[in-house]
């Protein structure tokens, strides 16, 4: 990025900060939500504010200052509240039946699963953000009567989908051989014969049977380049042809948006448009969040987080010709597929 553009982009974070500030006092972790922008963007325009005084910090809230609100005021600020909906948080679906219904439920079952484990980069999203995802493909008629491939599931999307009753086949792939048994052991106790779960590494190729049989993918993958476009690729190489669509989360506090440019080319190179894009439509519950870098390079001593801070932006997808896939038959990354230059230091420029 030019330094016009890195200034452009800082002055903007700058002010979605003291934007977010000048309605009231924000925990460290609600400021890095309100960003909008990689960890380290967001982590050096809070220094900065801090360090010129326009905010400080009371031991467990950042409150803007005299100075502070004289600057958003300058910048007319003050004149924009708060625009997302309320219902929705700015998403568009708000659970209504069956997904609402099947909630409780789907909380209990999520209750049991495995723990997540770092070893394959996990990292379980909310049981309301699942039942969402599930809402936002019904809605766009990806999920009623369809056969639905999942590549990588430890959200247990597949098992939220048997319980709407909607989906004709479910499919789920998973690395983890722990979340592909109790998968089967949750579908064969509730006899759900349409369920089908098999242990796979997405650096094999997708297994002939699977090929050309799915309508509709999900995929919430890792956030390497190429990791993500071989997460697709798998799924796209299931797809049966024009017309089916895929589902993906991407977040940018750990993607630059010259890397969305890098996976949006790929996307487009294997036969898709992209319908649509919902920021921060996914949250996630990560544990441990003090030991980790997110707060150990804060700028002051931080708390657990008090909100789901770390979100995602779910892509849809629909092919418009016959499928392309980047990658074929087995492809070795190691720890490639996990981690990137942006990825292995997220806090660093």
């Amino acid at each position: 990025m030019s330094k016009i553009g890195i200034a452009a982009e800082t002055r903007r974070i700058d002010a979605l900060l003291l934007r977010a500030l000048y309605f009231g006092p924000k925990s460290y972790w609600e400021l890095m939500r309100a960003g909008k922008a990689q960890t380290h963007q967001v982590l050096k325009a809070l220094q900065s504010l801090l360090e010129g005084e326009m905010v400080v910090y009371d031991g467990d809230h950042f409150v803007i200052t005299e100075a502070g609100r004289r600057k958003a005021e300058t910048l007319s600020l003050e004149r924009v509240a708060e625009q997302r909906c309320e219902a929705c948080a700015g998403r568009g679906i708000v659970l209504r039946p069956p997904f609402d219904r099947v909630l409780a439920d789907f909380q209990d079952i999520v209750a049991m699963r495995p723990k997540a484990t770092p070893d394959f980069d996990q990292g379980y999203v909310t049981p309301e953000t699942t039942m969402r995802r599930l809402a936002l493909m019904a809605q766009q008629g990806d999920l009623v009567g369809r056969d639905i491939l999942l590549l990588g599931d430890d959200d247990l999307t597949g098992i939220a989908a048997a319980l709407s009753g909607l989906p004709r086949r479910i499919y789920v792939l998973d690395v983890d051989e722990r979340i592909i048994s109790f998968i089967r052991d949750v579908a064969r106790d509730r006899g759900w014969d349409h369920v089908h779960a098999e242990v796979y590494d997405a650096q094999d190729g997708l297994p002939s049977h699977l090929r050309g049989q799915f309508d509709v993918f999900f995929t919430d993958p890792v956030d390497t380049v190429k990791g993500l476009l071989l997460f697709l690729s798998r799924c796209t190489e299931g797809l049966r042809g024009p017309g089916a669509a895929g589902y993906f989360g991407l977040s940018y506090l750990e993607a630059s948006w010259r890397k969305w440019r890098q996976i949006q080319q790929g996307i487009l190179d294997m036969g898709f448009a992209i319908t649509d894009m919902l920021g921060a439509f996914q949250d996630y519950l990560l544990e441990d969040i003090v030991a980790l870098d997110w707060a150990r390079m804060a700028p002051v001593p931080v708390k657990e987080p008090d909100i789901p801070f770390y979100v995602s932006t779910v892509y849809r997808l629909e092919l418009v010709e016959e499928p392309q896939p980047l990658f074929f038959g087995r492809v070795e990354l190691g720890q490639d597929l996990y981690y990137d230059e942006e990825f292995c230091d997220p806090l660093q420029e």
